[in-house]
């Protein structure tokens, strides 16, 4: 693999260094400026690869690494850099929380942009608006920092620093637990009736060139049957949902709105009333529906669980995030891969049913069908379509071919795509159309390279994906920042699209995404590749051959021979057994050991042979 997630990681880490300086002067900003999610995206780029690759760790001053201490020096010693972390750590959650209510604070800030034709900036109030893409970061920030704090606790024995540690995770537990009532009340379900213009693009996505009939929607129906009763469960807009359920004409679509619905009912935990009014439309965004998909993923992972890491509200909001979750993600993926011949994601680019059509769409599907396909063990004939797809796109959004003149293809990487966020103007008077920027593609695309190819059988397969994955890694490494204190960070497509213009400074954005794709190259290093079948064979024949052989020598007796052929026999012995453990995970290096085990067998075989005058 050309992308070696350590060094690359470690790199990073001194850029941040150079450009964020010393803790006691310490530059939150990007290029932007600083919100409550480039701020957390920041501490992110330090959290989150010692626990995908602990050979990088920090959180144990005594195990620190020497490389990891000089891309780390702007914090001090290995003693120094966990406790600053800290410090940092309850900085950033004191300045994202209300003084006077003590709530956590989920602005979307600098984040949130007026439409490409209007010069005017977004009112104040607007700035202050909470976007799902903030609580989803936070559920991962929040999460990352407990088994930081959790993992540097014991480490720690000054009585000051503990009671820092303390008030940290109190701090920290009740923002996620905040962000984690936030995300439940941007979720969302939408109608459509059969005149709607949504119902007749879900058709044709579905079935392209179909006329309506009720056949062809009772069939769209029959596959969400499931999603639909547990819509009734989750127990929101009961009326249409049971007018949907009803009406057999009707579709319909889930997943997150932007922010808080409008009208969204209040959550109550033990602690806390999480009422604010909601401002977003009751319409499920893509976008924030992959966001939140991927956020709330962290609540349910395995190290979560192991280290208990959510409290008793957490858990009772967890079990509702676990439902919208479940019902988004087979909702979305069953539209993606309904039909007997294409799939819906193969016809690119993809059309949200508002009639807007992108790749990026597309690639935000494909986000959804391969995690669908990884939950249920799809087989490999299935993850081989989508990569097919990630191939076409990433030739669509010209990552490996080379632009055309005046190329529109460029757009999705600078500028990015606006997305109108319905709604926020109605906040204030005056206020004018606020928008979200879709623009980190070609991240999107290593990530879910990276992703798919850990979840193939096929080596063959495995390496297709690994290709892709190498291209892509080329093109965003020469996209870093060349110059300036914000060298070796993200993002700059100029340096690969000469048309666009250049940017001198980092985005904690961009920069962020590119190192969850190093982590997810971590995982995919460390996890065992599949076996090759022919391979496999190979060993396994070898090692029939090899304990045949073997066990004629124990049968003559070579083993009462003298010390140095019982010695040799003890190694051969030694092989065989090393051998028969890699066999089903690595069946090459099975075969290596077993070729030396019959090379020294016969070195016996020939000696005998020797003494034996033949």
């Amino acid at each position: 693999m050309r992308l070696q997630p350590r060094q690359e990681l470690l790199s990073v880490w001194k850029a941040i260094s150079k450009w964020c300086g010393p803790v006691q002067s310490f530059n939150w900003a990007d290029r932007g400026g600083s919100n409550s999610i480039s701020d957390a995206e920041l501490l992110l780029c330090l959290l989150l690869p010692p626990q995908k690759l602990p050979a990088i760790r920090f959180d144990r001053p005594d195990e620190t690494k020497t490389d990891v201490c000089l891309a780390l020096a702007a914090f001090g010693g290995p003693v120094e850099i966990p406790q600053r972390i800290v410090g940092l750590i309850g900085q950033y959650l004191t300045r994202y929380s209300d003084p006077k209510t003590q709530l956590p604070i989920f602005a979307g800030g600098n984040y949130l942009t007026t439409a490409p034709d209007d010069d005017t900036e977004p009112t104040p109030e607007q700035f202050e608006l909470e976007v799902v893409d903030a609580f989803s970061t936070s559920i991962v920030f929040c999460t990352a920092v407990i088994r930081f704090l959790r993992s540097y606790r014991p480490q720690v024995q000054r009585k000051v620093h503990l009671e820092e540690i303390a008030r940290v995770e109190e701090d920290t537990q009740r923002r996620l637990t905040a962000a984690m009532a936030g995300l439940q009340r941007s979720f969302t379900i939408s109608i459509f009736e059969p005149d709607d213009l949504e119902h007749r693009v879900l058709r044709e996505t579905v079935y392209p060139g179909s006329n309506f009939s009720g056949d062809l929607v009772a069939r769209i129906r029959s596959s969400l049957r499931d999603v639909m009763a547990g819509l009734r469960e989750l127990g929101i807009a009961g009326e249409q949902v049971e007018d949907l359920l009803q009406n057999r004409e009707k579709l319909f679509e889930c997943g997150w709105s932007w922010g808080v619905v409008q009208g969204s009912d209040e959550v109550k935990t033990a602690s806390a009333v999480y009422g604010q009014p909601g401002y977003a439309e009751s319409f499920p965004y893509l976008y924030f529906t992959v966001v939140a998909v991927d956020g709330i993923r962290d609540l349910f992972s395995q190290e979560t669980r192991l280290m208990g890491l959510l409290n008793e509200d957490q858990q009772q909001l967890a079990r509702v995030l676990n439902l919208q979750w479940d019902l988004a993600q087979r909702y979305w993926s069953t539209i993606a891969t309904m039909g007997d011949q294409r799939w819906p994601v193969e016809e690119l680019p993809w059309r949200t049913t508002d009639d807007q059509e992108s790749d990026y769409y597309s690639l935000l599907v494909v986000s959804l069908v391969r995690h669908s396909l990884a939950d249920r063990g799809a087989p490999d004939a299935d993850l081989a379509r989508v990569t097919r797809v990630l191939e076409d796109l990433a030739d669509r959004g010209r990552i490996r071919r080379r632009p055309l003149s005046n190329d529109p293809a460029l757009t999705l990487h600078q500028p990015g795509r606006w997305v109108n966020l319905v709604g926020a103007d109605q906040i204030s008077p005056g206020a004018p159309r606020i928008g979200w920027r879709l623009g980190e593609l070609s991240s999107l695309l290593l990530g879910r390279s990276l992703a798919l190819a850990a979840q193939v059988n096929d080596h063959r397969e495995r390496a297709r994906l690994l290709r892709l994955s190498d291209e892509t890694w080329r093109h965003l490494e020469r996209r870093r920042l060349r110059d300036g204190k914000g060298a070796g960070l993200w993002d700059d497509p100029a340096n690969v699209y000469p048309t666009l213009p250049h940017r001198d400074r980092p985005s904690w954005y961009h920069t962020t995404r590119v190192v969850q794709c190093m982590g997810t190259a971590a995982d995919l290093i460390q996890g065992e590749p599949p076996p090759g079948s022919m391979l496999s064979d190979m060993a396994s024949e070898l090692l029939i051959e090899a304990e045949d052989v073997f066990d004629e020598e124990q049968l003559r007796g070579s083993g009462e021979g003298g010390p140095a052929l019982r010695d040799s026999l003890n190694r051969q012995s030694i092989g065989l057994r090393r051998a028969r453990q890699m066999m089903p995970t690595r069946p090459g290096t099975a075969a290596s050991i077993l070729l030396e085990v019959l090379r020294d067998l016969d070195k016996l075989a020939a000696a005998r042979e020797f003494e034996a005058g033949d």
